[in-house]
């Protein structure tokens, strides 16, 4: 299980970052309330401790930084030294920020090989636009302007909180009026990579300059590339010093049209062309958020940086937790080399590095909170809580004032200006009127209630038709029209006998002879049915008509010797019916 090492007011923990100048801790400090307060601690690297002039640079660092407050600038609580018996060690505690830089998301989305959101980019520039104005429009206790120049803005020096929260930190090299280590005609600070033109050039710097170096920034996140690369850091500063980049819509097509226009302002070789001031660059910023991605706020880039690094959030709060913190001495407090920046009041006046019941950070500016067990709720008693009622005897608990009743208080009118033509109801008093007594007062009958009509019978739902039969199933009814019969065709499916009759006898009035019937027998006959409008019909005995062979020979008027004729109504041995028409009949059948 490790251990905290006492520096200060502060306990050290883990090591997040290293450079060439100091190495950064995640520490831990009490408040006097026992609070625990996560910070961070820069140590400055002890082979740098010896140079005067580095010392100073860093003495103004922390007081120009002491002097920004900005919401999007990281806080410095001191810069101290620590006499202790293995040398002096010299230290700038400040707002830790819990989350990643820029540096570190570079890396992350290097790794996938996926370009950083437009709108991510655009939320982070605009919030270190911010804190740039504010750096840049500084003012000392006076009133006069301090011209601060950060001239270090770098992916390593803006810082993404876990919130959502954007700080720019590290006033290192900073450039202010107030400095006392000037720098050098021709002496080049900063990261090349990330300077501006005249910065490379080593001429005088304003504003401007950090501008620019933003823009180089922004202009990572977006393609994954650096706007400027050489071979050697020669040719990367005449690179620099020309402003000979690739137009970021070559490298990632899909950076927006709106935003590359904007980072080519920024990073314009000439600083009139440029933008002015951060004011300005945030105003732009935030116009392209609005049309490209309406709505988006801090909580939106909150729930990004969670989801890019909830493993490495897991495995820092586990880290936090196995820490253990002992022998630590309250009076080892360090000398404070900018207390007169800071005040007598400031935040750091009331840290220590003894414990004090804490084990998790605080409140306050920090981002984490102390988690402490909660109360068993059932095991408390219930108080009902009044605004008159005094605090019972060996309780301890705030006593509120006694107020007055809202009846008794009376109503003031805000805008004494307007005259009121006539008493509002505020102003009139209030008067009880006494009610009657109900059980002396008369009933009386307002209205007599309608007889509600009788629900009307619901009709018997109709029987729904039972559903026709499909075209195949049914029988096919052929009906004749015609006064003379068709021939028959090779469609025919039946072949019944065909007998025409040219001239009818009526048998029902006698006997007679036989008026030449003529019978004919037909290879195919299709079957008929009877025609509308007949009440009656011939039906043709095959068998005795093929008997019979003709009505001469029958001579009992179409009666065969050994078989009968057919008369009216008689059906056949068939079964074939043929149709008559009215001209088949002859006057006086009584047909």
């Amino acid at each position: 299980m490790p251990f905290a090492q006492q520096l200060g007011r502060y306990q050290l923990l883990d090591r997040i970052a290293f450079g060439g100048m100091a190495e950064i801790f995640r520490a831990k400090t009490f408040d006097t309330e026992g609070r625990a307060h996560l910070v961070a601690v820069k140590r400055v690297l002890n082979h740098l401790t010896v140079d005067e002039d580095f010392l100073r640079m860093l003495v103004d660092e922390a007081k120009i930084t002491a002097t920004l407050s900005h919401e999007n600038i990281a806080r410095v609580y001191e810069f101290a030294v620590d006499h202790s018996s293995a040398g002096d060690e010299y230290f700038i505690a400040m707002e830790y920020v819990d989350g990643k830089d820029v540096r570190t998301l570079l890396d992350r989305h290097r790794a996938q090989q996926k370009p950083i959101a437009p709108e991510h980019v655009a939320w982070i520039g605009m919030e270190v636009a911010h804190a740039l104005h504010a750096a840049h429009t500084q003012k000392d206790g006076a009133g006069r302007p301090l011209h601060i120049v950060h001239r270090d803005v770098s992916p390593s020096n803006v810082l993404l909180s876990y919130r959502g929260e954007v700080k720019l930190c590290d006033f290192g090299i900073a450039k202010a009026t107030t400095t006392r280590v000037q720098t050098k005609t021709g002496v080049i600070k900063g990261k090349v990579k990330y300077m501006s033109p005249e910065q490379a050039m080593g001429r005088k710097l304003d504003h401007r300059s950090d501008l620019f170096s933003l823009g180089t920034v922004m202009y990572e996140m977006l393609t994954l590339a650096a706007p400027f690369a050489a071979a050697t850091e020669v040719e990367l500063i005449f690179a620099v010093r020309d402003a000979r980049k690739r137009d970021a819509r070559e490298i990632e097509p899909t950076v927006p049209e709106e935003l590359n226009e904007i980072l080519n302002k920024l990073m314009s070789r000439s600083r009139s062309a440029r933008y002015q001031s951060g004011a300005e660059l945030a105003g732009s910023l935030r116009q392209f958020l609005d049309r490209y991605r309406h709505g988006y706020r801090r909580s939106h880039f909150g729930r990004f940086m969670r989801t890019t690094f909830e493993a490495d959030i897991e495995r820092e709060l586990r880290l936090l937790e196995e820490y253990v913190i002992e022998g630590a001495d309250p009076s080892k407090v360090g000398q404070n080399l900018i207390a007169d920046a800071l005040g007598d009041n400031a935040p750091y006046t009331g840290f220590t590095a003894a414990t004090g019941g804490g084990t998790a950070a605080g409140t306050g500016h920090f981002p984490r909170v102390e988690h402490r067990p909660p109360a068993d709720l059932h095991a408390e008693q219930t108080r009902i809580l009044t605004r008159n009622q005094p605090v019972p005897e060996g309780e301890t608990g705030p006593v509120l004032p006694e107020r007055a009743p809202l009846s008794e208080l009376s109503t003031q009118i805000l805008d004494r200006n307007m005259a009121p033509a006539r008493p509002v109801l505020h102003e009139l008093q209030t008067q009880i009127k006494p009610l009657p007594d109900l059980h002396v007062q008369p009933t009386q009958i307002l209205s007599l209630p309608r007889e509600r009509p009788e629900p009307r019978e619901r009709p018997e739902p109709r029987e729904r038709p039972e559903p026709r039969k499909p075209l195949s199933e049914l029988q096919t009814k052929i009906i004749v029209r015609d006064e003379e019969l068709r021939p028959p065709s090779d469609e025919d499916t039946q072949a019944p006998t065909l007998i025409k009759l040219e001239k009818l006898d009526a048998e029902a009035t006698g006997p007679g002879p036989a008026t030449g019937t003529t019978t004919e027998r037909s290879a195919e006959r299709p079957r008929r049915d009877t025609v509308p409008g007949m009440d009656e019909r011939v039906i043709v005995d095959e068998e005795a008509t093929r008997a019979g062979g003709g009505g001469d020979e029958a001579g009992d008027g179409g009666r065969g010797r050994g078989g009968r004729g057919f008369d009216v109504g008689e059906e056949s041995t068939t079964g074939s019916s043929i149709p008559l028409s009215d001209e088949d009949l002859e006057p006086g059948t009584g047909h």
